[in-house]
């Protein structure tokens, strides 16, 4: 799970630890670019982040929630796309097994609609899924 600014931005799952371990300094590299253009001075000091308790559980169920499509996979399993009005991601399954999930908080446009759906930052891969 992933906050920038206090905020859930995104989540990413892995279905093997090795797969973690391979993957986990490039994904904290992504998401820590837009951390840094992102940085809100007036909240480095804030102690309680909004994600925190209940925006967690709000945000997973959100995931668990969201209406998936699922379509064979370019090489094996298949690729599920999810989407909910504040949730967008998609997910590798092979053979029931979750093999990766990547799941991103959408942000409303100024006339609050939100965007519709379609390894850079966290932020361009969540805006190919929108």
């Amino acid at each position: 799970m992933f906050l920038i600014n206090g905020k859930i931005v995104g989540l990413d799952s892995f279905g093997k630890q090795t797969t973690f371990s391979k993957v986990f300094k490039k994904l904290i590299e992504s998401y820590a670019l837009d951390a840094i253009d992102w940085l809100e001075e007036d909240k480095k000091t804030k102690k309680k982040a909004e994600g925190s308790g209940n925006g967690v559980s709000a945000f997973l169920e959100s995931i668990r929630s969201a209406s998936a499509e699922s379509s064979p996979s370019v090489a094996l399993g298949s690729d599920v796309r999810l989407e909910s009005d504040s949730t967008i991601g998609f997910a590798l399954d092979y053979e029931g097994a979750l093999l990766h999930l990547s799941a991103f908080a959408r942000e409303k446009k100024a006339d609050g609609e939100t965007p519709h759906s379609r390894m850079e930052r966290f932020s361009r891969r969540r805006r190919a899924r929108e």
